[in-house]
C-alpha cells in the first residue's frame, strides 16, 4: 500500500489471488482512494473512460477525485484491467473495488447509503454495467455518466471500444449482454447522463437508450444533451468545452439529492 499526503493506492487482489486469475500482459488493478474530513461523507467510485484499450486516469479520474474532494465528497478512481477480448475483466475488476470500499466505509468515515457510480466514456460504459449488475450492499445509490458508450450494438456502439471488450465476432447472446440499456431493471440506481450532440466518437444516442430504458422501468433519471463539446473533454479546468461549469454544478445538485 501507497501512502501519500494526498491519497491511498490500494491493490485490488492479493499477490497469489491476482497470479491465479491474471494474464501475463495483466498489471494489478488498483483503488485510488481520495478521502475527506468530512464524517458521513458521500463518496463516488469513478472509472476512467480510454476505450477499454487504456485509460484517461487524469483527466478522467485523478482530477474528477480532487474535485469531488474540494466539495467534501470522497472519491475512489478504479484503475481496472483491459478486457482483451475477456468481457468479464473489468466489472471483475469494479466489483472487487466496491467489495473494499463497502468493507472499509465505516472506517472511511463513508455514508454506505450514499455512494455512487461515475464514468467516462468506456468507463461509463464499465459504470452502467456495474450500475445494472451489482447487487446487495455492493448496489451503487446513483449513477452519473458522462458522454459514455452504452451499447456494444453495431449501429450505436463504439467500434473500438466494443472490438477491445469483446473481441472481432462477439456471439448475439454476448452483444446484448453487454448492451447495458438491455439490462435496466426497476431497481437500476437513478442515474443522470451528460452527451454532446456533436461527439464525434461516441454517439449521443447511447445515452439517449440508456435514459429511454430507465424511464420505461420508472427509475428516476436525468439527462443532459449539450450542443456542442464533442467528446472527451474530461475534468481538467481550462477544458475547452463550453458548458464545463454548468456541467459541474449539476453534477454536485445530483450528488446532493441523492439522499436514500
Amino acid at each position: 500500500m501507497l501512502v501519500n499526503a494526498q491519497n491511498l493506492v490500494l491493490p485490488l487482489y492479493g499477490k497469489a489471488e491476482f497470479e491465479k486469475i491474471a494474464s501475463l500482459d495483466d498489471e494489478m488493478p488498483e483503488l485510488h482512494v481520495y478521502l475527506t474530513d468530512k464524517p458521513s461523507s458521500q463518496a463516488v467510485v469513478v472509472c476512467p473512460g480510454g476505450g477499454y484499450k487504456g485509460l484517461s486516469f487524469g483527466s478522467e479520474g485523478v482530477s474528477v477525485a480532487k474535485w469531488l474532494n474540494q466539495n467534501g465528497i470522497a472519491a475512489f478512481v478504479v484503475k481496472y484491467r483491459m478486457p482483451a477480448g475477456r468481457q468479464e475483466v473489468p466489472v471483475e475488476d469494479l466489483t472487487r473495488a466496491f467489495e473494499i470500499v463497502m468493507a472499509n466505509a465505516d472506517k472511511w468515515n463513508l455514508d454506505s447509503c450514499r455512494i455512487g457510480l461515475m464514468g467516462f466514456s468506456a468507463g461509463g460504459h464499465l459504470a452502467a454495467t456495474g450500475l445494472v449488475t451489482l447487487k446487495g450492499e455492493l448496489k451503487p445509490d446513483f449513477g452519473i455518466l458522462v458522454y459514455p458508450v452504452i451499447s456494444m450494438k453495431k449501429n450505436i456502439t463504439h467500434q473500438f471500444s466494443r472490438f477491445n471488450l469483446m473481441g472481432k465476432s462477439p456471439s448475439e447472446d454476448t452483444v446484448i449482454k453487454f448492451s447495458t440499456e438491455e439490462q435496466v431493471a426497476e431497481d437500476t440506481p437513478a442515474t443522470i447522463l451528460f452527451h454532446c450532440s456533436d461527439d464525434p466518437a461516441v454517439k449521443p444516442e447511447n445515452s439517449i437508450v440508456f435514459y429511454q430504458a430507465l424511464l420505461r422501468n420508472a427509475v428516476p433519471a436525468e439527462m443532459h444533451v449539450y450542443p456542442k463539446g464533442r467528446h472527451g473533454w474530461g475534468f481538467i479546468e481550462g477544458a475547452p468545452f463550453p458548458y464545463f461549469n454548468e456541467f459541474k454544478t449539476t453534477v454536485l445538485r445530483w450528488i446532493a439529492e441523492q439522499n436514500n
